[in-house]
């Protein structure tokens, strides 16, 4: 079964490559709600950011990201807020 592509790349590879990078090594977010949370300050979103910047898997987690459909995929992720926020 074929999903969103994004470049020639889909979700569904972009999500084991996501799953291979993170057997070896852990995310920065790992154990951090607020990259799962709906609160979108500023601040927060700086604070994520810098957390990203220094992550290992974060060009794995942005393919994943950008391929994957909307409705599955919410928070912080590959240093984009994803998702809507809960009313």
């Amino acid at each position: 079964m074929s999903t969103t592509t994004t470049a020639g790349y889909s979700s569904t590879v972009a999500w084991a490559a996501l799953q291979s990078e993170m057997a070896t090594h852990e995310p920065a977010c790992a154990g951090d709600d607020r990259f799962t949370d709906d609160k979108r300050s500023t601040a927060i979103t700086e604070d994520l950011a810098a957390i990203c910047a220094a992550c290992p898997v974060l060009d794995a987690c942005r393919r994943y990201a950008t391929t994957a459909r909307p409705h599955k995929l919410a928070g912080y992720w590959g240093m984009k807020w994803r998702g809507k926020v809960a009313e």
